[in-house]
Formats: C-alpha cells, sequence, structure tokens
C-alpha cells in the first residue's frame, strides 16, 4: 500500500469550462485531504499548466467549447508521449466512455456526481500510479545495478549473491542458448516455491506457470530481448496457490561470449490487482449490498435493451421501494435500517436469474432488469417471488420485523422505447403500487395519473393549511456539551393535517417551496417561535434561544428583513435569542442577496448558524465573508461517525476548522451515548438529537425545562436565565 501522505501529495488539475463543476470536485478534493488541488475552465490551457507543474491526475471535462476533451488528451499525449499524466474524464454522456478510454483515458467520472465514488476512484487511480512509479523506480535502480555491476560480479560471484539475496524482487538468470537456469535468488525460491540447482532445464521450472499463460510466456522467452520488456502473469505454487507477477527481463552478457543470458526480475503484483479489481468493483456496485449502482444497473439495462432487439425479447425494469422504511430507521436506528437493506437485497437476489440484473438506485430503492422470451408472461411472477420471499419475517437487532414492497413494473418495447422512458413508465407505476396502499405491484399503463393526482391534492391541502392554522411548532433541545447545560432550541414546523396526524416536514416542506407558501409559513415560523420565546420569559422559564430554519427563498424575498425586525419588536424579543439557520447550499446559490440579508440580521444582534454543514458546495472563504457564528455538522457524519473512519476524519475536521475560525460547532442527529463521548473527546461545542431528546411541543418543553429549574435549584446551581445571559453576552 503506498504511503498516504504521498497519495494526498499528489497533483491534481480540474478541467471543466463550468464554474460549479470544476469547484464542486476542488471542494471535495480539498475536503477529503489532497494537498494541490486546482481548476482551470480554459482548456487550452492544459498543456502549459501541466508543463509547469507535472500533474498526477487530470479531471477533464469531455464536453467544453473551443477544445473539447478529446483535443485536450491528444494534445498532452503528443507533449508526453511516454509521461502522460492520469486522466479522468467527466461526462454524462455514456457513448463517449468507449473513445475516451481508448485514447488513453485511466476511468470516468458520470454526472451528477457521486461524492464517495470520485473519492474511491480519485485515491485508487493516483495509489495505482504511485505504486507503479515506485515499482518502476525500483526496477530501474535493480537493472541498472546488475548492469553496472556485471563485470564486478564475474570477479566476485560472493558479492553478487550477497546482493540478489537481499532485494525483495524475486531474480533468476536464464541461458537462452542451451536452455538452463543459471541463477535464482532466495526470494525466487519463496515465490514459486520450487528449489532450482544451477544448470537446471527450464522444464522443470515451466509447471511454475499456470497452464493458461504458459504457451504465450515460452514464445516470450524464446525471444533475445534487445529492450526491457514487462510481462504480467500467473504463477501456480506447489500447494496450488496463485499468485500474480510482474515480470521485466534485460539481457547481460553471457561469460562464455555465446547468446546473452536473461535477467529476469519479478514483482509479485496480486495485492495491486486484487486492489485494481476492487476499484471496478466500487465503481459498478453499492458497498452496503453489494448489488449494481446506479450507473451499473443503468448500463446493464441499456445492454439489455440492445439484445432484446436482436432477439425480439421483452426487457421489464421493476423499481421497488421498501414500504415505511424510514420507521425502521427513527424506530431501530441506523445500523438496523442498514442491515435490512442488506437482507432485503439477498431476498431480491434469489428471486432473479443469473442473467438479470439486481441494483439499488439509493436509500431504500432498488432496481430489477428482467429479460423473458416475447412470448412468456414471466414478469409478474418474479413480482410473486418477491412478495413470497418477504412474507419471512426479518430477525433484525432482536426484532422481528415482517417487510413489504411496492413494485412498478414496465417492459419494453410494448410501454417504452428506450431505457429513459422505461424509467419514467416504471416509476409512474411503482407511484400507483404506492397509492394503492402498499405491498402491491402495479404494471404501467399510460392511464395512470395517480401523480399529479396527488400532487393537486397536497398543493390544495397546504394552501388551506396555513389559514387554518394547522402549521404547528416543535422544539428540540440543544445542549452544551461539557457541562450538559441547555443552550438553546430549534424550531421545528410540523403539518397537523386533518385525517393524516403530523406531518413531518420533508414530506411537505418541498411542496411549500415550489407553490412559493414557504414565504408567508416561514414568516409564521419566525412570529410563533418570537412569540414562544416571550412566553417562557414570562413563564419564569429563563430567556431561551430559539434558531428557526430560514430558506433561500425567503432571503431573497423584498423586506424579509424588516419583517423579522418588526416581529422581534412587537413580542419584545431581543435579537440575542433568535438564531437563523441557513442551509450551505444557499450561501453559494445566492451569495449577493444572502450576504445583504445576513449582514442586517448580524446588525441587530442575531445569531447566523450554517446548516448541514459538510454536504454542499462548503467553500470555506463564505464562513468570514457572511460573518456567522456557528456551523451544524449534517447528520449524515455524525450518523456514521462510530463505524466510518471517513465520516469520523471528516466531523473532527469541521470542528477543527471552524474553532481555528473562532465559530462554534453543533451536532445534530446524536443518537447514542458513543457518539457523544467522541463528539466531547473532539471539542464539539453543542449538541442536539434523539439520544438527548425528542422535538417536543411548547407545552412539553415548558415541563421539561421546569424540572431543569428543579434539578439547577437542588444542585446548587444559579438561575438558567443568567447562566444564558452570561453566555450570549
Amino acid at each position: 500500500m503506498a504511503n498516504p501522505s504521498k497519495i494526498f501529495g499528489s497533483r491534481i488539475l480540474i478541467v471543466d469550462d463550468q464554474q460549479a463543476n470544476a469547484q464542486v470536485l476542488e471542494v471535495l478534493l480539498q475536503r477529503a485531504g489532497y494537498l494541490y488541488v486546482t481548476s482551470t475552465l480554459d482548456p487550452k490551457a492544459v498543456c502549459a499548466l501541466h508543463l509547469e507543474h507535472g500533474f498526477d491526475l487530470i479531471l477533464l471535462d469531455l464536453l467544453m467549447p473551443d477544445m473539447d476533451g478529446f483535443q485536450v488528451m491528444e494534445a498532452l499525449h503528443r507533449m508526453e508521449p511516454d509521461r502522460a499524466p492520469s486522466i479522468f474524464v467527466i461526462t454524462a454522456q455514456p457513448e463517449h466512455k468507449l473513445r475516451a478510454m481508448q485514447q488513453g483515458a485511466k476511468d470516468f467520472i458520470s454526472k451528477p456526481f457521486d461524492h464517495a465514488e470520485v473519492l474511491i476512484r480519485v485515491h485508487y487511480v493516483l495509489e495505482a500510479r504511485l505504486l507503479d512509479r515506485e515499482a518502476r523506480n525500483c526496477g530501474a535502480r535493480l537493472e541498472k545495478a546488475v548492469l553496472e555491476r556485471t563485470a564486478e560480479l564475474r570477479r566476485s560471484e560472493e558479492m553478487f549473491r550477497e546482493l540478489a539475496a537481499n532485494i525483495p524482487e524475486a531474480l533468476w538468470i536464464r541461458d537462452i542458448d542451451r536452455q538452463t537456469v543459471e541463477f535464482v535468488n532466495p526470494a525466487w525460491s519463496k515465490l514459486s516455491g520450487l528449489q532450482v540447482a544451477p544448470g537446471t532445464p527450464l522444464e522443470a521450472v515451466r509447471p511454475a506457470i499456470h497452464p493458461d499463460d504458459l504457451i504465450w510466456i515460452s514464445h516470450e522467452r524464446r525471444k533475445t530481448p534487445s529492450a526491457q520488456p514487462s510481462n504480467e502473469y500467473r504463477i501456480v505454487r506447489p500447494d496450488g496457490t496463485v499468485r500474480w507477477v510482474q515480470a521485466r527481463s534485460f539481457p547481460i552478457a553471457n561469460p562464455s561470449g555465446k547468446a546473452p543470458w536473461i535477467v529476469e526480475i519479478i514483482e509479485d503484483v496480486t495485492l495491486r490487482r486484487e486492489a485494481q479489481r476492487q476499484l471496478v468493483h466500487l465503481a459498478r456496485h453499492d458497498p452496503l449490498t453489494g448489488l449494481a449502482n446506479r450507473t451499473f444497473l443503468y448500463e446493464s439495462l441499456g445492454e439489455a435493451l440492445a439484445r432484446a432487439q436482436a432477439d425480439t425479447a421483452v426487457v421489464s425494469l421493476l423499481l421497488l421501494d421498501i414500504d415505511h422504511f424510514k420507521n425502521v430507521n427513527d424506530t431501530l436506528g441506523h445500523i438496523a435500517g442498514d442491515a435490512l437493506l442488506r437482507e432485503f437485497a439477498a431476498r431480491l437476489i434469489a428471486c432473479v436469474r443469473p442473467g438479470d440484473t439486481v441494483g439499488r438506485l439509493g436509500g431504500d430503492e432498488f432496481a430489477m432488469v428482467v429479460t423473458t422470451p416475447a412470448d412468456t408472461f414471466g414478469v409478474p411472477f418474479v413480482a410473486a417471488r418477491i412478495r413470497d420471499a418477504l412474507r419471512t419475517p426479518l430477525a433484525l437487532d432482536g426484532h422481528e420485523l415482517l417487510v413489504t414492497a411496492s413494485i412498478g413494473i414496465a417492459g419494453y418495447p410494448a410501454d417504452a422505447p428506450d431505457s429513459e422512458t422505461l424509467v419514467r413508465c416504471a416509476d409512474a407505476a411503482l407511484y400507483d403500487a404506492k397509492a394503492a396502499g402498499r405491498n402491491t405491484s402495479r404494471c404501467y399503463s399510460p392511464e395512470m395519473t395517480a401523480r399529479a393526482l396527488k400532487k393537486t391534492d397536497i398543493e390544495s391541502a397546504l394552501r388551506a393549511a396555513h389559514d387554518r392554522g394547522e402549521f404547528v411548532l416543535h422544539y428540540q433541545p440543544k445542549l452544551g456539551v461539557e457541562k450538559g447545560e441547555l443552550t438553546g432550541v430549534e424550531a421545528l414546523i410540523r403539518w397537523n393535517r386533518p385525517g393524516h396526524g403530523l406531518v413531518l416536514p420533508g414530506q411537505f416542506v418541498p411542496a411549500l417551496e415550489e407553490m412559493g407558501l414557504i414565504v408567508p409559513v416561514g414568516a409564521w415560523v419566525v412570529d410563533t417561535a418570537c412569540r414562544q420565546i416571550r412566553a417562557w420569559s414570562q413563564a419564569g422559564l429563563g430567556d431561551i434561544q430559539v434558531a428557526v430554519n430560514v430558506s433561500s427563498r425567503q432571503m431573497r424575498e423584498e423586506g424579509f428583513v424588516v419583517q423579522v425586525t418588526d416581529t422581534m419588536r412587537s413580542h419584545r424579543v431581543d435579537p440575542r435569542f433568535l438564531e437563523f439557520e441557513i442551509a450551505e447550499g444557499t450561501f453559494m446559490a445566492h451569495g449577493e442577496s444572502a450576504d445583504a440579508s445576513l449582514r442586517k440580521l448580524k446588525s441587530l444582534g442575531a445569531s447566523i448558524s450554517i446548516d448541514d454543514f459538510g454536504t454542499g458546495y462548503s467553500n470555506l472563504a463564505y464562513l468570514q465573508r457572511f460573518q456567522v457564528d456557528a456551523l451544524k455538522i449534517d447528520i449524515v457524519f455524525i450518523r456514521d461517525v462510530m463505524s466510518n473512519p471517513d465520516a469520523a476524519a471528516i466531523t473532527i475536521a469541521i470542528i477543527n476548522m471552524a474553532h481555528s475560525l473562532r465559530l462554534k460547532v453543533v451536532a445534530e442527529g446524536v443518537e447514542t451515548v458513543e457518539q457523544l463521548e467522541f463528539l466531547r473527546l473532539h471539542g464539539c461545542d453543542e449538541v442536539q438529537g434523539y439520544f438527548l431528546s425528542l422535538p417536543l411541543s411548547a407545552e412539553a418543553l415548558s415541563t421539561w425545562l421546569r424540572e431543569r429549574l428543579v434539578h439547577d435549584a437542588r444542585a446548587g446551581l444559579p438561575p438558567r436565565g443568567d447562566r444564558q445571559g452570561a453566555m450570549h453576552g
């Protein structure tokens, strides 16, 4: 394995005429730890930049004006035919990938970017390049040492043997005229498992070569090399184990003056090839379930359609969602949720034939590509087998869960002429299956209008919800990590929809955004939060700082700050006790309008925090530009902080970076004591999450606050309002 510091010290260039794309990749790589990452929007400048900096990896967009990615690759090859950098092509067009590979591209990155996939691919190609460079350097040093010392070694065979015995690579010398082995070093014997004496016929060592490689390797060895060829082949040890090796050969003088001897230096590259195999697998498979990922599944779908055209077969696409999967995560936690996804994937695989493809599209979304003869009706039976397979409960964390799935089915050529349309049709059928009560399957028909009807229904209900007072706020406490004191609460909107109960924001806030209702509803949130701050204060529960989420649309609304100012003044709320949480993407997408609004809010004395930090277009420049007070680490990192080293590293990096900028750090989504202790150990300032408290109604939180006041009084602590004032003063 290559030294990580060398990998992260690699020089990387991003070439994309779209600044947003270049910035996404640049920040992603910098946050991952790469030290030398730069970008350019001008493809014509690539050769000059490479000549100046000597990049190890170039992430190259294929479709650019003036000079496309293929022309850039050709220019680089002409400039350095023997020492070109590794090139990743960036494309959303599958048909470009083969051509790019033929022109020397090492790999590709599909649009839109999958951050984890980008980091994995970049890491492995840089590691492979570094290992290859080190191997070549090592081999070159060995070859040079052998060539320079040949004359000396003739006079001192003992010195030669000592040298050969202490190099890690296997080395042997053969006489191509006599077809004998003249020398092997201990590393060769250890690698091959054969003990060979000088003068042994080459026939005696041929069994060490894998039978599938023997013919062409024997042909290569009959040549007298004028250059220094490199071959990879397999060695079979006496115990049957197989090792991949890379062999480099070169001639040396024969002491008898006849045809030269051939020195072969052999390196065991089994681990490297396995790493390459894993890289290919990771690029095409979901790491949690091992199923095909979205990219591989759509490639398989396209290939299946192409074969079906020739064979007059039927290709069916099944889209599946696990019913009420979110309830598992909410009640049993994400570890149990991941176990459920793995078991669900295993049961899906058992329902199809080896030639079919099963994939995970993300979350609890799965898909199947099934090919059947044109005169059969096998796909509905596949759906029935899936439901039968799910009748047996799943054992998760001591619980038995009966899992069901909704399935949408569409077929080629009856329902759609191409893969894109087929996906849309299957998605419409899946939506219909969900609307029918879940735990069912639906085959696509043109009459399916459930999606539009449901959307219309939700929009109609939301328009009435604000006027009818159906929205309510719940409040989730935020606690200081060191002392456990209450530092504030976050206001979270709920929709008390008649006949549906409390609806969580993820199910209706996007619709509010789309309809433009987020502005009046957002104003109601600020007004309700201010009213509640005043009510808690008058009830003797102290001055509670309340954080409210503000959408990008609110920030762009003219008069937003005036409305907030009037609301605080009407409820006589000190601005210190109102905090505004802004999504990270708002800063990047609406910088100027956000800047103006936030500066006005800061001038009033309100606090500003960045919500879900670390998952957007993170740009450290805006942290100081917008004068923010706090960062909230996204829940996706906190959730995996104890099981994923990358999530832990990102969390630590965010904490350290924030503190270096004198910013407070809040972690949301804390669900376990282990997560809390991890955050305490690494200096996180505040936390919130189900481990500490669920979001509570205003009445429930009042009771919670009174109980804390009683507890503090018994413990001899000063009134919480005094501590709060000191904290925010």
